[in-house]
């Protein structure tokens, strides 16, 4: 079983790494985008369901943990993102377009000066910050749908 378990773990492995190439190609993201290995991102399931409540909890520990680099309105812009490489993500730009898992191991795990919040904040927590992130793209969206709408009653003397 051991062995199995290995020869399995490994193969998933490989595959990542053969994956990890193709990934950032073809999403229109800069060469700076990183992915959690395909295995967790879409195998580790949200278990917070993405309520109000949830988001806003997410926006708080956001608030209060994120903001240097990511910026108050998570487009990678806070205080300390020009020191920083790899700049810190345009949240606002990535959300809706990867899977809860993807950020969630991102948010536990870190890379380069992105911190391990894994030891720092609970796993609940972590997924607050998920569904608050998701929850950009939405926000996003309305934002625009909203500046167009008043654009269009410009256009028309309203």
């Amino acid at each position: 079983m051991k062995k199995i378990f290995t020869t399995t773990l490994i193969s998933l492995t490989l595959m990542n790494v053969s994956f990890a190439g193709a990934s950032s190609m073809g999403h229109g993201h800069d060469s700076q985008h990183w992915d959690a290995p395909f295995y967790v991102k879409y195998w580790y399931n949200n278990p917070v369901s993405a309520n109000t409540h949830s988001v806003d909890q997410g926006e708080q520990i956001f608030q209060k943990n994120c903001i240097s680099c990511h910026g108050k309105s998570a487009r990678g812009d806070g205080p300390l993102a020009k020191t920083l490489m790899p700049k810190p993500t345009n949240l606002r730009m990535m959300s809706g377009m990867h899977a809860d898992g993807d950020f969630a191991w991102k948010i536990s795990n870190g890379r380069g000066a992105m911190p391990a919040w894994k030891e720092t904040l609970k796993q609940e927590q972590i997924w607050h910050v998920v569904n608050y992130i998701q929850s950009l793209a939405k926000r996003t969206k309305l934002a625009k749908s909203e500046s167009s709408h008043a654009h269009d009653d410009q256009s028309h003397g309203h």
